[in-house]
Parts: structure tokens; sequence; C-alpha cells
């Protein structure tokens, strides 16, 4: 189930249609976990379930994995950093959403693998 669609990237990155809309089309792969990252941000906020598997490691999917009904309203996407060595890469972020009138902050440094020149997510712990 897609979200209402805005003009505007759910990551902050710009026009939804030059920033992440590529990425979610199949046409652009990232070349970095930073754009990985805003890329599946901006998955969640518009509901696209199977460009979030598509870019999740095999090793790490869980099997039972679809944005149900219950998926927040995402309001933000706040990098705080990033860093790569070789083919691993980390994401360090809080991003901020909506549950019914409540906002809340999730805080995580996700990790990414890369394999055959493509960016996969492979898991992240939250931060406290």
């Amino acid at each position: 189930m897609t979200k209402p669609v805005s003009k505007k990237c759910p990551c902050g990155g710009g026009k939804y249609a030059k920033c992440c809309e590529p990425f979610h089309a199949g046409t652009k792969h990232a070349r970095t976990p930073e754009e990985l990252m805003r890329s599946r941000y901006s998955a969640y906020a518009r509901g696209r379930e199977q460009y979030l598997r598509d870019t999740w490691h095999a090793s790490s999917l869980p099997s039972d994995f679809n944005l149900s009904d219950d998926n927040p309203t995402w309001l933000q996407l706040q990098i705080l950093a990033t860093g790569t060595h070789g083919n691993r890469g980390y994401v360090h972020f809080k991003a901020y959403f909506q549950i019914d009138d409540d906002i809340g902050v999730m805080e995580e440094q996700s990790h990414f693998v890369r394999e055959n020149g493509r960016w996969y997510y492979l898991d992240g712990e939250a931060v406290e």
C-alpha cells in the first residue's frame, strides 16, 4: 500500500522525482550507504515495500517483513554521521515519526555492505 504522494522527497533532499524516485524506480542505484539510507527512509515514508526488500541484504531480511497498516507517518530524517571502509559502511541517523497524536524519534546506526557493486542494508542497532 503506497502513501499519498508529494513532490517533496521525504528524505529532505529536494524534489522526489530527482532525489529518491530514480532509486525506487530502479533506474539508479545508491553509490554510498547514505544514498541508500535516504532512499530506504523515503521508501518507508512512501510505502515502497518491494524496494525495501530489494535493498535489504538477503542474510538479514526478515522472512515476515511487510509494511503493515501500522507503518507510522514519517516526518523527517536527520543524518548524524556516515562512513565507509572498503565494502562496509554505516549511517547514524534520527528518524522522526508520528503515530496518532504522538511524535517519536528513532535513532539508529545502520550497517551496510556492498556486493557486486551495489549497497545493501545489513542491520542496525538502536542508539540511546
